[in-house]
């Protein structure tokens, strides 16, 4: 009969309708978006920055999902991670909170209408994904000031725990920086063994010391969870070292196409995160720099891993004053000592 034709299209239709529904309207945008650049390209600029910002954080945000999972249920330890995976759970937890306004309006209709306060106040309410190579540059220089300024307080700091640490090594540090004479890698390195004492833990810093050490480092001085805010950037800026030394201080993705770009800026978050400044310097002083630090802080390579972390903290401060050499002379240095 006719019906048996008739229904099987009845139940088609509304699929039809649906799918010519959703072309129409994605027509529809472009045209409206060709119009928008046409009218108004300032406006649409920003508009496209917006959106590259937030599916670059997005993105960012799944890579960390993946990795925070991988490593909370026990199954993948740190030295399975590459350098990018472990900077993901430092970076990414700080900007989601921070862009969090950003995310929240980009889900509204009527975006455009807030792009210009969001902008206007970039390094207020979004991250380092919106930003523009010199904003880049502006708000990182500004940070690692801040930073910079509690240097003093914590070898101040540092001094004033001297006679408890018994460190010839510190001791002459200290003097050193504080009559400002240039120290060696191997004095800055042999001081390590200072911060397994108790005064020096994470719990057991002083107010004022924690303080000083949270503003230095970047992070919330704000007291609830504060050791362990202290504690845990510290175990993952060694990570993050013993994963470029796995991977010969190549800061490349292994799993994206190579991106010279995009592993300057990985090396850059790296000194940044240091209280090195590598914007405008050349590649060869930045990789120097890199190559130190990460000799230094190997020194955490022993059973008191835990108790020395706090030297990971303090490393910036007493970094400004060391004088580096090559690192050519220094492994024909040491090549000349076991000889």
């Amino acid at each position: 009969s006719v019906r048996q034709y008739i229904k099987p299209i009845m139940k088609e239709l509304p699929d039809k309708r649906v799918d010519a529904s959703i072309a129409w309207y994605r027509r529809f945008l472009v045209w409206v978006e060709h119009r928008w650049r046409d009218r108004s390209p300032g406006t649409h600029k920003l508009f496209r920055t917006f959106q590259t910002g937030v599916g670059g954080l997005v993105t960012d945000f799944q890579d960390f999902v993946t990795v925070w999972t991988r490593v909370s249920g026990g199954g993948a330890p740190y030295s399975h991670l590459g350098y990018r995976e472990i900077s993901l759970l430092r970076l990414v937890p700080k900007e989601l909170a921070r862009a969090t306004p950003a995310l929240c309006i980009s889900a509204l209709p009527g975006t455009v209408l807030f792009l210009p306060v969001l902008f206007y106040f970039p390094r207020l309410f979004l991250t380092e994904h919106f930003w523009t190579p010199e904003q880049r540059l502006e708000f990182s220089s500004a940070q690692l000031r801040r930073r910079q300024s509690e240097y003093r307080h914590l070898i101040d700091d540092l001094a004033f725990l001297q006679p408890q640490l018994d460190s010839a090594a510190l001791r002459t540090l200290l003097h050193n920086i504080r009559t400002g004479k240039p120290n060696s890698p191997d004095l800055l390195a042999g001081s390590v063994e200072a911060f397994e004492h108790d005064c020096l833990q994470f719990d057991y810093l002083s107010y004022k010391h924690a303080i000083h050490l949270s503003r230095a480092s970047g992070i919330s001085a704000f007291r609830l969870y504060r050791e362990y805010r202290l504690w845990r950037l510290a175990k993952l800026l060694y990570e993050e070292d013993r994963a470029v030394e796995r991977a010969n201080f190549v800061f490349a993705d292994p799993t994206k196409p190579s991106d010279p770009a995009a592993e300057r800026l990985l090396r850059q978050q790296f000194c940044l995160a240091r209280g090195y400044q590598s914007w405008n310097r050349p590649d060869s002083e930045a990789d120097k720099f890199v190559r130190q630090w990460c000799r230094l802080s190997a020194g955490l390579r022993d059973t008191n891993n835990e108790r020395r972390l706090a030297f990971m903290l303090h490393l910036p401060s007493l970094m400004a004053s060391v004088e580096f050499e090559d690192s050519q002379k220094s492994v024909d240095k040491n090549n000349e000592r076991q000889k």
